[in-house]
Formats: structure tokens, sequence, C-alpha cells
């Protein structure tokens, strides 16, 4: 039985990596015992045979698990739909996975990452040519060395004891961004578009947006100014359109709280809305021809101005007291 749970274990999460949920999707199943004859399943379960089984899904695809002892042992396979060209290597260990591969529909090798240890792992990108396009080794999720490669496999930069610079390009070689790490990881991202001009300058902390990003156009114009915390839009963002400032936002910890003001063609103010807490709260107020017009909201929902300032009052209170 220990065989039988295994494999289908095994079934489900291949099903799962195919975009597929159950074992519904199987079309046929073969069992191969590792001198090359066939069983059935259930000799297979009963006398946990070690060998090969074979399976068939709906989609085309086909994946060989080698077994042994009722664990993956060996490789395992993932093909593409209607095709013998591998698109997924896997390579087991008494049931740890020490190696994995990915292909492409021609068989060319995208993406290496092989277990070191139970705490470190190596990653090997390809370029579309086959050239290498970046050697890297990891920590659990800290950056330890890395090596980039152009597509002539000139050295272009490199991260030594967790520091340096990382250049990542797309598998043709287009620049996506350069990264600078400290200590293991993004502390600053410069990306670009594929026609070569900045795409956006952000900082980071531990891998996640802290400080200032700034967004551009393809041709040079502000798309957005923005302060992070911890991954999280903190402090006062401005937004731009056609290069002038379209309207500025107040978040806490990724909330809107605050006025949020926008702008007609980027310096009169057309409209200014209150916020607390990701909701309208207070007065939202719109310039029309010179004239204000006023709308008053309590979390979310439209009042008037004296009921908001009513609950304002027994909210306040209520605090007070507490």
């Amino acid at each position: 039985m220990k065989n039988y749970a295994i494999l289908m274990f095994t079934l489900l999460a291949v099903c799962g990596c195919q975009k597929q949920n159950n074992s519904d999707n199987v079309v046929s199943q073969r069992y191969i015992h590792k001198y090359g004859y066939a069983v059935s399943q259930q000799e297979w379960i009963a006398k946990n045979y070690p060998g090969q089984v074979v399976t068939v899904l709906k989609n085309g695809s086909t994946i060989t698990s080698t077994y042994e002892n009722g664990v993956l042992n060996g490789p395992q396979t993932h093909s593409y739909p209607h095709s013998q060209i591998i698109e997924n290597y896997f390579f087991y260990n008494q049931g740890n996975l020490v190696k994995e591969m990915k292909y492409d529909p021609r068989g060319m090798p995208l993406k290496e990452t092989t277990q070191l240890s139970s705490t470190r792992h190596a990653t090997t990108l390809w370029y579309a040519d086959g050239t290498p396009m970046s050697i890297e080794e990891y920590a659990n999720d800290e950056l330890m060395d890395g090596q980039y490669f152009t597509t002539t496999n000139e050295l272009e930069s490199r991260v030594d004891k967790g520091n340096g610079l990382r250049v990542r390009r797309d598998q043709k070689g287009l620049l996506l961004s350069k990264d600078k790490m400290e200590q293991g990881y993004l502390a600053k991202r410069e990306s670009f578009y594929t026609i070569g001009t900045p795409e956006s300058i952000a900082n980071y902390i531990k891998g996640k947006l802290h400080g200032e990003k700034k967004s551009f156009s393809e041709t040079g114009e502000p798309i957005a100014v923005e302060e992070y915390i911890n991954g999280m839009l903190h402090g006062r963002s401005i937004y731009y359109k056609n290069g002038n400032k379209s309207h500025e936002v107040s978040f806490i910890e990724g909330k809107k709280n605050g006025v949020e003001v926008h702008f007609l063609d980027g310096d009169k103010v057309s409209e200014e809305i209150s916020w607390e807490d990701d909701m309208e709260h207070g007065a939202t107020t719109y310039y029309i021809d010179g004239e204000a017009q006023t709308q008053w909201y309590y979390s979310g929902k439209p009042t008037s101005e004296k009921r908001f300032n009513d609950m304002l009052r027994i909210d306040r209170k209520i605090a007070f007291n507490n």
C-alpha cells in the first residue's frame, strides 16, 4: 500500500504541474519492471517492484517515473504534449528531488536547478542558442555567488559572497534589469524596456520594495514616483499622465489614507478625495469652472456633512471611554 500511496501522490502532483487536477486526466498507465518486462498494477503494488511507471495524460503528455523500494529514485521525465521531446526532467534520490531541468520545445536547456545540500542550491540559465546565461548559488533564498554572461559567453557581471551586480537578460539577450545585490538580497533594481530605455528604478530591502520607486514610459516621461515600506505602498505617491502630474495619493501600509488630489493639466486641482483605511471617509470635493461641489462619505458610504460630524463625535467618545 505504501507504493500505491506514493504512486498516486506523485501522479496527482504531476497532473497539478500540467494544470490538471485529478487522475481523471490519465489516459493510460504502464508498469515496467527494471528488467524490462511489463507487470500489472496489482503486481506492482503487491510486490513493490523496482522500475518505471509510464503515464499518458489527456493533453498528450507522457510522464515516466522511476521507483525503487516504493519511492521515486532516479529520473522522472515529462514530455511536451504529443511529443517525445522532454519538457521537464527531475532526478530523485530515495524520494528527495536533487536535480530539475527545463527544456524548450526544441530540446534546448532553459534552466537547471541542483540541490547541493538541505539549504543550498545552484541554478543555471541558458540563452535560446544554448549559451550559458547565468550560474547562481543560493543559501535558502540568499544569493551567495553568481556569474552572468553575454550572448557571446563573456562574463558581464558577478556577485561574490552576496554582494555585487546581477545583470538579467531574456533568452534573446535583451537587457531586463541591473540588480544591486547586498548581503544576498536585492537592494536596488534598474529595469529596462526592450528598446533599452529605463522602465523603473526601485529600492529594496531583503528583496521587498522599500523606499522610492520611479517608473517611466518608453519615451522617458515619468509615470509614477512611489514610496514603499517592506513591500507595501507607504507615504506619498505621485502619478503622471503624458508627462504631467495626474494625481497624488497617500498610503499607510498599502491602504489609502489622507487626501487624494487630482490635477487638471498637471497644476490646477480638479478633485480632492478623503480616505481612511482604504475607504472614502470625509469630504470629496470636485472643482468645476471654479465652483466647489462636495459629497460626504463615512467608511465608504455616502452621507451628509452633519451625519458625518455626528458619527465622528460618537467615534471619538467611544475611543476616549476605551
